[in-house]
C-alpha cells in the first residue's frame, strides 16, 4: 500500500504549478523538450516511424540525477546501515519493495554498486523466516497521522506485515548481470533470498497450488486498480471502507488462514504471480536449487490453467468472480515470461498491447484499457491510483516481453516514447497516455527505468 494522502489545499497548488508549466512551456534545465511522438490510428504496424530526438543518453543521465536525489543513508537506532532509494524523497521517505527492486535495476544502467547496496539493504530487512514487509522504515517508525492507513500491527513497527510483487531475486539476478566489477555478488544472498522465498511459498501457497494468495488489493503494487472494484465494492483502495479493510485485517494479524477462514478477500493475483515465477526461475538460475526451477515452472502452468481467458485473449485473477473481468496492463503481465505459449503471447500483442483502442496510445501503456468505462487518464481527488495513467514501471516489464516473443520492432517503438515522455514531462510518478502531461510525484525513483530500456 502506498499511502499517498494529500490535502485539498496541496492538491490544489500541484495542479495550479502544472496549469502553469503547460501554459507557459517551462521545464527544468536538464530535460531536453521532445516532438510529437505519433500514433497510427490503427495501432502498431511495421512501418510505424520511431519519432523522439530524445536520445537514450539524456535520459540516464537526467535519471541518474534522480536516482540520487532520493538516495537516502544511514544507520538505525541499533546500528544497522542501511542504503536505499525513497520512491520521493519527500511524499514516500521510506524503502517500498518493489520500487526497491526497479530503482536497483534502473541503478543497474548507471551505477551498480547503488544497485548492489539497494538491494542487500532490501534483503537485510528479512526477518528470521525469511519474510520481507511492503514497506520498511529504517530511520524511525511511521508517523502517527498514517498508522491507520498501513498494514501495521503495532504503531512501533518498523515493517508492514504485507508482501508486495516479489521481484526481489529477479531484479537481484539483473543487477548481478551488471556487476562485473563485484562477481560475488551474484551469489552472496542465496541463502536469504531462498529462506525469503520459502516464506512465500509456504505462507501464501499453503496448498502448494502455485499461484501466490493475497489478501490486500495494495500487495499487489496496483493499490485501486478498477479490477479489484467488484471485488472489494466499498472497501476498494481509495474509498472510506478501506479503513476497515486494514482493520479487520490487522484483527487478524494479516494472516491469510485467518483472513481466508472468515471469508475475506483473497486473490490469486496475476501481477504478482508473474513476479514470483520470474523470480523463482532467477533464483535457480543463480545456484538456489531446482526447487525453485520447479517452482517456477509450476506458477507458469498454473497461471494458464487457472488465470487465462481463451475467450478475451487475457488473464484475470483467480478465484473468477463471476462478473465480467476489467482490462488492466496486469492482464498483459504474462507476456514478461519467456514461457508463455506463442499464440498467447500474440493474442496479449495483437489484439491488446500493440492496438491503440485499448493500449497502444501516444504514451504507452496506460495502466487500464482506454475501453474499459473506468478508465481515468487523470487521477484527481480523491487519489485512486492505477485506473488509467501510464506507469513507466509497467511499460518497461512490457517491453522486456515484446523483445522476449519477437517483437522487436514494437520494443523499441515503446522505448521512444517512454524516452520521449520522460524527455517532454520528465520522472513523473505517472502520465497522461494521450498528452503525457505528467502527474503526481515530481522525482519518481521508479520511473527511471526508462534509463534501463534497451
Amino acid at each position: 500500500m502506498r499511502e499517498r494522502e494529500r490535502s485539498d489545499g496541496q492538491a490544489a497548488e500541484a495542479d495550479r504549478h502544472e496549469r502553469v508549466e503547460r501554459r507557459e512551456g517551462e521545464r527544468e534545465p536538464h530535460r531536453a523538450r521532445s516532438r510529437d511522438v505519433p500514433a497510427s490510428p490503427l495501432g502498431y504496424s511495421g512501418s510505424m516511424r520511431t519519432a523522439a530526438p530524445t536520445r537514450p543518453d539524456p535520459v540516464v543521465r537526467d535519471a541518474s540525477r534522480v536516482l540520487d536525489g532520493n538516495w537516502c543513508t544511514g544507520r538505525t537506532s541499533a546500528g544497522r546501515p542501511f542504503a536505499f532509494t525513497a520512491p520521493d524523497i519527500r511524499k514516500f521517505p521510506a524503502q517500498f519493495y518493489w520500487d526497491s527492486c526497479f530503482h536497483a535495476i534502473a541503478w543497474a544502467a548507471v551505477d551498480p554498486r547503488r544497485a548492489r547496496a539497494e538491494l542487500r539493504t532490501l534483503l537485510a530487512a528479512a526477518e528470521p523466516d525469511g519474510f520481507i514487509g511492503h514497506t520498511i522504515f529504517w530511520d524511525a517508525p511511521v508517523r502517527l497521522s498514517r498508522r491507520a492507513f498501513y498494514n501495521l500491527v503495532s504503531g512501533r513497527d518498523r515493517m508492514t506485515r504485507t508482501i508486495h510483487p516479489p521481484l526481489l531475486a529477479f531484479a537481484w539476478e539483473i543487477v548481478a548481470d551488471a556487476s562485473a566489477d563485484d562477481p560475488g555478488f551474484r551469489g552472496e544472498g542465496l541463502e536469504r533470498l531462498a529462506a525469503h522465498y520459502d516464506w512465500l511459498h509456504s505462507h501464501r501457497d499453503p496448498g502448494a497450488t502455485g499461484l501466490l494468495a493475497l489478501i490486500q488489493p495494495d500487495e499487489s503494487g496496483l493499490d485501486a486498480s478498477p479490477k479489484f472494484d467488484a471485488r472489494l465494492r466499498w472497501q476498494a483502495h481509495g474509498l472510506p471502507g478501506f479503513v476497515a479493510l486494514v482493520r479487520r485485517n490487522r484483527r487478524d494479524r494479516f494472516r491469510l488462514d485467518r483472513i481466508r477462514a472468515r471469508g475475506g478477500f483473497v486473490v490469486h493475483e496475476v501481477l504478482t504471480n508473474v513476479a514470483y515465477a520470474l523470480s523463482t526461475a532467477a533464483l535457480a538460475r543463480m545456484g538456489g536449487g531446482a526447487r525453485y526451477a520447479g517452482r517456477a515452472t509450476q506458477t507458469e502452468r498454473a497461471l494458464l490453467a487457472h488465470c487465462w481467458d481463451e475467450r478475451t485473449g487475457l488473464f484475470a485473477d483467480g478465484p473468477r468472480s463471476g462478473r465480467r473481468e476489467v482490462s488492466t496492463w496486469a492482464a498483459l503481465a504474462p507476456l514478461a515470461l519467456p514461457g508463455l505459449p506463442a499464440p498467447i503471447a500474440a493474442r496479449l500483442a495483437d489484439e491488446h498491447l500493440l492496438d491503440r483502442r485499448r493500449y497502444w496510445r501516444r504514451f504507452p501503456v496506460p495502466s487500464t484499457s482506454v475501453e474499459e468505462p473506468s478508465y481515468r487518464p487523470r487521477t484527481g481527488f480523491p487519489y485512486r491510483y492505477w485506473r488509467g495513467p501510464t506507469w513507466i514501471a509497467s511499460s518497461w516489464l512490457l517491453h522486456r516481453g515484446l523483445r522476449l516473443h519477437g517483437r522487436p520492432d514494437a520494443a523499441e517503438e515503446l522505448a521512444a516514447r517512454v524516452r520521449a515522455l520522460v524527455g517532454q514531462s520528465g520522472f513523473r510518478e505517472y502520465y497522461g497516455p494521450d498528452s503525457g502531461i505528467g502527474q503526481g510525484a515530481r522525482a519518481f525513483g521508479m520511473s527511471t527505468l526508462a534509463a534501463a530500456l534497451s
